[in-house]
């Protein structure tokens, strides 16, 4: 009887603090998803320990739905018709993305990466509160023939990639 007591004592004296250290931690990720993210950097930086600093998991979920295309609906959709990642030079390059589970605030960047690795553009747009979709575009005017990326960032996370080519007209989609 004694011994069942002493280790009913023991769990207590080393489980309890494990879990309310557990408890307080899950409190403070749950804060840090609900603030919206207002600074962006081009390096994901581990850690949370700043406003600008989210939790990994956190960014993905607030932006879904990342598309390229050729034209955006009203809607700021992509339909399906319209998707395609091979663009004429001149051709207008659109990546939209649904942000309706980011905090109003929220600031997402498009980075754009041409060949050799070589940094074109970025653009950054604040999500509205009640923004169902985010639509950005690049004009390829300048462009040479090649293989791109569009990088979405959230935060100093990288939440999407999408690489798309500039080709000849006549290989071009729509």
């Amino acid at each position: 009887m004694r011994r069942s007591k002493m280790i009913a004592i023991l769990l207590s004296v080393v489980i309890l603090p494990l879990w309310l250290a557990c408890r307080t931690h899950e409190r403070a990720e749950y804060t840090n998803q609900e603030k919206a993210p207002t600074a962006n950097t081009e390096k994901e930086v581990p850690g949370t320990d700043k406003e600008s600093d989210l939790n990994p998991v956190s960014a993905q979920m607030m932006i879904d739905d990342v598309t390229i295309g050729h034209h955006v609906a009203g809607d700021g959709t992509i339909a399906a018709a319209d998707q395609g990642d091979d663009f004429a030079p001149g051709e207008t390059v659109n990546v939209t993305m649904k942000v309706a589970d980011a905090p109003a605030g929220s600031v997402v960047r498009v980075l754009w990466y041409g060949p050799g690795e070589t940094k074109i553009n970025e653009d950054s747009k604040t999500v509205e509160a009640g923004a169902q979709y985010l639509p950005f575009q690049a004009d390829t005017t300048s462009w040479k023939k090649g293989d791109y990326r569009a990088e979405v960032w959230v935060g100093d996370e990288k939440v999407n990639t999408q690489e798309f080519q500039v080709v000849d007209k006549d290989k071009a989609g729509k």
